[in-house]
């Protein structure tokens, strides 16, 4: 292997935010992402997943192969991402963990998968005994998820200083990726130093000495390259990047190294496709006799010889060391001209003030509970990665200056959480963007607010107030939301939940399910007793009493509830600790249900109120999925009523519309309305059985076509590809399942006939997975050979190049 002459190193950083409601745990719908739920999903479909199954085409554009690219980058993962794959979409995370396991012994026995700080802070910007707790939870995380110890370490926004590298190195990382900018000068063995300058050599790997006796290796990516990948178009072909790196190489040196390190997101989501390209430029560098590895690998093979000394405070995406996190520099996205980043210095300074306070609590509270505070806190992450009871108590009795008592214990998890919090709030994607108004920073604000929250309940010593009024200084560049404080009031604060207003979510809930009340809902356990529901025409009703108990910090209360409902708009719940309440539920329902006309709406709210005074909860408490619910509930009737109205004014003029159009008339705009809604709901419902009629489906389209009427391509090209997945996947799981063939063969002609773009991703990567088996079981060198020429025509219509 040393005998090769040329060596890449392609990286991939792969991180969101964290996105979830911190007090839910969830993340909530986010309508940029539209139609996914939330970013999270998209960037998943776009990119994450999209990289375990990349095509390489051929000329014509026919698929020849389906390639991992993990299995060939050098990558790492946020954390927090992780934790929401693995709960979100696990065959995806299953998938990322063993890329790196399945190719430790491709590499030499270095896996391709590094570990991360784990909240994506600006580690310069931090205390010291943050970036230990980065650095320790990051590792914790990696070893938990890879099984392994993590060889490298990639910081966040590659911001970097010494004492963050003498942390690293003193937890045994060997090495991490740098900006070429970020090198201030070298020396050669036994040289003098250099200034590093604008041609500083990124082909070989570097020693940094620190200033405690150990050392790190460094790594700097190629600039251009990198550049070029990111922004500048080199992802349009693959065959032309692969040409650009090969034309970096200089000879006749026998270390030649090019390393590009770019966000994961380049490849697939911030451009599309862009993980074809990959896939299509590591095949050429293949072919090209380019070693691919990665950097632990390259590290066994050459040990740095040569010394680095760095820019201290110094990133790879701000030109001013690292202003972009605490100052109004001038660095930002380019997507708003005029807009200033003054912002960004009173965000910092609120939340280091938010920072500084809160560990005066935690240190004062704590103190009296735990032994050792500080290295409690490290040790945290095992209990927020595995909550369960066991896990819990065996934590608290490690730490804990003696046994306590239950209410003790929810003390110390919830200052532990609170800490947690403060950790998130410097995610450094709170200030990179544009605007405090922007998603990303009020995200920030979403964890700052829980940190102060508990704060509060703790000790009362919440610094809530100073905190807000460096915010006000924060003032957004859209006039309309104001400053941070604004902000702050305005969508994080409605936000905040505890045990009571979940429980309120839990009994309205109640009203409209079929099943008995829930017993997890988000990170809260319930349990019901004696629970009735009533129903007098449009008005239903529930009661019963109910215990909210939170997974985080094992707090519990019991309360008596009531809930009511008018139809879907007139909704409402009373809740009140049960120890004190004096809300007689079985005289409440009988007066509630006494009230059975809608005029009767301020009597059953006077009713509920007397017997809940100053706890009464309505639609606008709901948490924010669950207002969306109810949100369709209402409308439900409304939009069957609409279709009603629709089908039957086009069934009444079907046969106008059609003389009209054989005069070759335009429809007239009341008329085509009615009549695209109704033939596009045909064709979703004929799509949706289970084996759809072909003739009707393209008779269907040829209405439309004929009448110039508009397919709903996004709901309709979804359904044709739900059909052709589940039909194709039924026929190569029993090839004597004719009917299912020729189903998914006509809906893929009638779909390219009528110029829709089908989303095929899941059933190639299926039908591509059974005829590789197929093929590795009878001997056949190509895949695509199946020897059947009915399943050949499947494959060529889903993009396949047959033999």
């Amino acid at each position: 292997m040393t005998e090769t002459k040329r060596y890449v190193i392609i990286h991939g950083h792969f991180y969101q935010p964290p996105r979830e409601n911190p007090w839910l745990e969830i993340i909530e719908s986010e309508a940029s992402a539209t139609p996914y739920h939330d970013w999270n999903q998209r960037i998943t479909d776009e990119c994450y997943a999209a990289n375990l199954a990349a095509r390489i085409l051929d000329e014509k554009g026919q698929i020849v192969a389906i390639v991992n690219n993990y299995s060939r980058l050098s990558f790492d993962f946020g954390p927090t991402l992780l934790t929401w794959m693995e709960n979100n979409q696990p065959e995806v995370y299953a998938s990322i963990i063993s890329s790196d396991r399945e190719n430790i012994a491709a590499y030499s026995g270095h896996g391709p998968a590094l570990a991360q700080a784990y909240n994506h802070i600006i580690m310069p910007l931090a205390r010291r005994q943050d970036k230990e707790t980065q650095v320790v939870w990051g590792i914790a995380d990696f070893r938990r998820r890879f099984g392994r110890q993590p060889e490298g370490m990639w910081l966040p926004e590659t911001a970097v200083d010494l004492e963050t590298l003498e942390i690293m190195a003193n937890h045994d990382i060997k090495f991490t990726i740098l900006s070429p900018h970020q090198a201030a000068r070298f020396r050669p063995p036994g040289g003098t130093w250099i200034e590093a300058g604008r041609n500083f050599d990124t082909s070989r790997a570097y020693n940094c000495r620190l200033p405690k006796g150990k050392n790190i290796t460094l790594f700097f990516y190629h600039e251009s390259l990198s550049r070029g990948v990111a922004f500048e178009g080199l992802l349009h072909s693959g065959d032309s990047l692969a040409g650009r790196i090969l034309e970096t190489y200089v000879p006749p040196e026998g270390k030649n190294l090019v390393i590009i390190a770019t966000d994961g997101e380049t490849y697939g989501h911030h451009h599309k496709f862009g993980e074809m390209a990959l896939a299509q430029a590591f095949d050429q560098l293949h072919k090209a006799d380019v070693r691919v590895t990665t950097p632990g690998e390259y590290l066994s093979l050459f040990p740095p010889d040569h010394e680095v000394e760095i820019q201290e405070n110094s990133a790879w995406s701000c030109n001013h060391g690292v202003e972009r996190w605490r100052s109004g520099c001038c660095c930002n996205t380019g997507q708003h001209p005029g807009w200033n980043q003054d912002w960004r210095s009173p965000l910092r300074r609120a939340m280091d003030l938010l920072s500084d306070q809160l560990s005066y609590v935690y240190e004062k509270e704590t103190s009296r509970l735990l032994q050792n505070p500080r290295a409690a806190r490290d040790g945290y992450i095992e209990v927020f990665s595995n909550r369960s009871k066991e896990n819990i108590n065996r934590f608290l009795n490690r730490w804990a200056l003696r046994p306590l008592t239950s209410s003790e214990k929810f003390t110390v998890l919830k200052l532990l959480e609170m800490e947690r919090r403060v950790q998130s709030a410097f995610t450094s994607c709170g200030w990179f963007f544009d605007d405090i108004g922007g998603l990303e920073s009020v995200l920030v604000l979403k964890q700052a607010a829980m940190a102060l929250q508990f704060a509060a309940e703790i000790s009362g010593e919440s610094p809530e107030s100073q905190f807000l009024e460096l915010l006000a200084g924060a003032r957004s560049n859209v006039p309309a939301l104001g400053s941070g404080k604004d902000i702050f009031e305005q969508q994080v604060r409605p936000l905040q939940t505890d045990l009571k207003r979940a429980g309120a979510n839990v009994i309205i809930n109640g009203l409209f399910s079929k099943q008995s009340l829930q017993s997890t809902y988000y990170i809260f356990r319930v349990n019901a007793t004696n629970v009735t529901k009533s129903a007098s025409g449009m008005l239903k009703t529930i009661m019963g009493r109910i215990e909210v108990t939170s997974t985080v910090t094992g707090e519990s209360c019991r309360f008596r509830c009531a809930a009511y409902a008018w139809g879907v708009r007139e909704v409402h719940a009373g809740v009140a600790d049960d120890s004190t309440s004096t809300a007689n539920l079985a005289d409440l329902n009988a007066e509630l249900l006494s009230g059975s006309s809608e005029a009767d709406f301020s009597l059953r709210l006077s009713t509920l109120t007397q017997h809940f005074p100053g706890s009464i909860y309505g639609l606008t408490e709901l948490f924010g999925d669950e207002k969306a619910a109810a949100v369709q509930n209402i409308v439900a009737v409304t939009l069957q009523r609409a279709e009603k109205a629709h089908r039957r004014l086009f069934n009444e003029y079907r046969d106008t519309v059609r003389f009209i159009s054989d005069l070759g008339q335009p429809i007239p705009p009341h008329l085509s309305v009615s009549a695209a809604f109704i033939l596009n709901r045909e064709l979703q419902s004929e799509l949706e059985n289970r084996r759809p009629n072909l003739k009707t489906i393209q008779s269907t389209l040829n209405e439309m076509s004929l009448w110039g009427l508009p397919v709903d391509e996004q709901s309709v090209s979804y359904y044709f590809a739900s059909r052709v997945e589940e039909l194709t996947i039924a026929y190569t799981d029993n090839p004597k399942d004719k009917e299912a063939h020729d189903i998914a063969e006509g809906l893929l002609k009638i779909a390219k006939g009528s110029g829709l773009e089908l989303n095929l991703w899941r059933v190639q990567n299926a039908w591509f997975a059974k005829i590789s088996e197929s093929a590795r079981v009878n001997g056949r060198k190509s895949p695509f050979n199946t020897g059947g020429s009915i399943h050949n025509h499947l494959g060529g219509l889903l993009g396949f190049k047959i033999d």
